[in-house]
């Protein structure tokens, strides 16, 4: 072989030598372009959301509220919290040892919710107080009141109907004991109605004339479940 030939096959192997290298740069370049470009396509993408709340309806406390009065009629007196009814029916005048009257009162549920109760009768003073005697209260649930007689002639009998569940000689120091050996449950809107029988026993002193005091019946009421 000449030295013509054989340069000219080198140089055609080195021609082709650099053509596949070339070509194996142009794959790598494609391949680096098509890793590189791969993410520029993933960020334009859309991807939907949703969102959503949940809202509750209204959130209210209930109400607890005892009330007073003569009769189902006339109970809401004292609505709210605390407060003194004036029951002008209770005022007694000229009460002699064994005269009685019997007066309603009613205890009402005007609240939202049901709740317990519990009452105790005291006096203002000790004034009719004696040993053994003096003004003697009686409480009636359920009940209804009547009278016979007169102030004039001194015969004034009242009766409860029922059983009594408090039967006491009243002064200021007795408001520590319950009308009820239980306390009551009273649903919302319910009322319950009361005998008060009052009486001078009639073996009240000379001592206790001419004197005067003023009954406390006082109501509590509880929340269900409270101690």
């Amino acid at each position: 072989m000449s030295r013509h030939s054989a340069t000219s096959a080198g140089r055609r192997r080195a021609s082709r030598g650099a053509r596949r290298r070339f070509g194996s740069v142009q794959i790598r370049l494609l391949l680096c372009l098509g890793v590189f470009a791969l993410p520029t396509g993933v960020g334009t993408m859309a991807y939907w959301t949703d969102t959503a709340v949940i809202d509750s309806g209204p959130i209210q406390s209930g109400r607890l509220d005892l009330t007073v009065g003569t009769t189902t009629e006339n109970s809401t007196n004292l609505a709210g919290q605390g407060g003194t009814y004036e029951y002008s029916q209770l005022t007694i005048a000229n009460l002699v040892p064994g005269e009685s009257i019997a007066r309603p009162f009613a205890v009402h549920n005007a609240g939202t919710v049901g709740f317990s109760y519990n009452g105790s009768i005291s006096t203002l003073n000790n004034s009719l107080v004696a040993a053994n005697s003096g003004l003697r209260v009686q409480i009636f649930p359920d009940s209804t009141p009547s009278e016979t007689g007169t102030e004039a002639a001194g015969t004034r009998s009242g009766t409860c109907s029922g059983t009594a569940v408090s039967n006491q000689l009243v002064s200021t120091t007795t408001n520590t004991v319950n009308i009820h050996p239980t306390n009551q449950v009273l649903a919302a809107g319910a009322t319950r109605i009361y005998c008060a029988r009052i009486l001078l026993e009639g073996t009240s002193p000379n001592s206790l004339q001419g004197l005067a005091t003023e009954l406390i019946i006082g109501l509590n009421a509880n929340q269900l479940g409270a101690p």
